[in-house]
This record gives C-alpha cells, structure tokens and sequence, in this order.
C-alpha cells in the first residue's frame, strides 16, 4: 500500500498505553477496507495470531479466563482497566480515546461474531496449552488409499475437494477443557518441585511403572484435566 509503506519498519505509540510497537506489511489486510490500515492482537485473535508468527511479533495475553481483563495490562501500560469484564472495558477505553482527542469517527459495521453453541457467549480466541497430534502420516495414508482406489468417493468432483483439503497438513488439537470425556492420557509428577516431566500411558499404572524408574519409587501422578476431542474418543 503506497499510502503507508514508508511507514514499514517504524514504531507507532499505542493510544493510552503509550508503548511502541511495529509497522508492519502483511497480504492478509485489505487495503480498500476503512483506512487500510489494520492494528492486530496476535493473542486474542486466530488470524491476527497467524500474522504475528509470520513477523515475529510478541503475544500479550490481557483477557482471562473468567472474561475480565488481567493484570498484564499494568505491565503494558494500562493497569486502569485490570479486572474490568472484556465488554465494559472496550466502551470505557473508547470513551478515554474520546476524551484524549483520538478518535475521528464512529460507523455501524456488520461482522460475524462467533457464539459459544451451549452458552451464546461471545467466543474470545486466546493463548493456552492444548495438545496436538501430527497429522503427516495419517493424512497421506488419506489420499494415498483414494488415489490408489482403496476408497472411492462419489460424487468423483469432491476427489479434489479431498485432496485439497489434506494438502494442509496442520497439527490437530486433540485437547477440550470440558467437565466431561475420555481424559488425556498424560500424567504430571506432583512431588517434584520444578519438574518438567509428563508421561504418556495407556493407564496410571503404566504411567507410574515409567515415572518410577525415571523419577524414584515415591513419586505421585496427577493426571492432566483435559478430556480428547470427539474424533479421538469416539476412536475408543
């Protein structure tokens, strides 16, 4: 974008907070879109997360479990919101840029806000630990059993369809934070202090034979909460 690219590669201030961050260049923005110009949250959003592992740009997780903002906004400059729920903050923060002198104009704008199928809630992507499978080899055994006609799919116009489809290899989560389900076999000590260790069994038996040998007899598992997503349990 001719309009800003003189701009890429210097520092800009975020409002309020005062702190410095990036101009950057990225075919994911669409330039006839308002100003062009997009400011992104690689933490709180799927494809600004995308843009920010392309360019190397820091994660700042401010939104918490419960919905409220957290205490990292004192850190990034901005501790006058911490504990506020995420949707009153956003009108108190717009009503601050007002009162600053840094807001030109409002529009109605329609977007698609993804809803939460048992709660309605609004959806917030953010940062946590999950598990991932690879999904390399049973993705080429997928179309390697189409090509070689071990399965046929009808209508043959979706063979593309498949094919495309399997083409991006991407990791699958394999982890849900739900009260129920078949759990993750993984298991943490928790009687070693600063441990990084985990194992990976078909039982805590066979979890605690392996975390024994490795760690001394009197070891204790927990294992993880996390229950297997529904294409793996219903493989059970």
């Amino acid at each position: 974008d001719d309009r800003y690219k003189h701009l890429i590669g210097r520092d800009v201030l975020v409002p309020i907070q005062g702190r410095r961050i990036p101009v950057i260049a990225d075919a994911y923005v669409d330039r006839e879109f308002g100003t062009g110009a997009l400011k992104i949250t690689p933490a709180h959003d799927f494809n600004d997360f995308e843009i920010g592992q392309r360019h190397g740009l820091e994660n700042h997780t401010v939104i918490g479990l419960d919905g409220s903002m957290i205490n990292s906004l004192e850190a990034l400059g901005s501790p006058q919101y911490v504990g506020l729920d995420r949707s009153k903050c956003r009108k108190v923060l717009w009503a601050d840029l007002e009162e600053a002198g840094l807001t030109l104009k409002v529009e109605d704008h329609m977007q698609r806000v993804p809803l939460s199928q048992r709660s309605g809630e609004v959806i917030e992507p953010m940062l946590s630990d999950q598990w991932f499978v690879s999904t390399e080899v049973m993705a080429q055994r997928a179309m390697d059993a189409v090509q070689s006609g071990d399965i046929n799919i009808q209508p043959d116009r979706f063979v593309k369809t498949w094919q495309d489809w399997l083409k991006e290899k991407q990791p699958w989560c394999i982890s849900r934070q739900l009260w129920w389900g078949h759990r993750i076999p993984v298991f943490y000590p928790t009687n070693r202090p600063g441990s990084d260790k985990y194992f990976v069994a078909r039982s805590e038996e066979e979890a605690l034979e392996a975390a024994r040998t490795e760690l001394g007899e009197d070891v204790e598992l927990k294992q993880d909460e996390d229950v297997l997503d529904t294409w793996f349990s219903s493989g059970l």
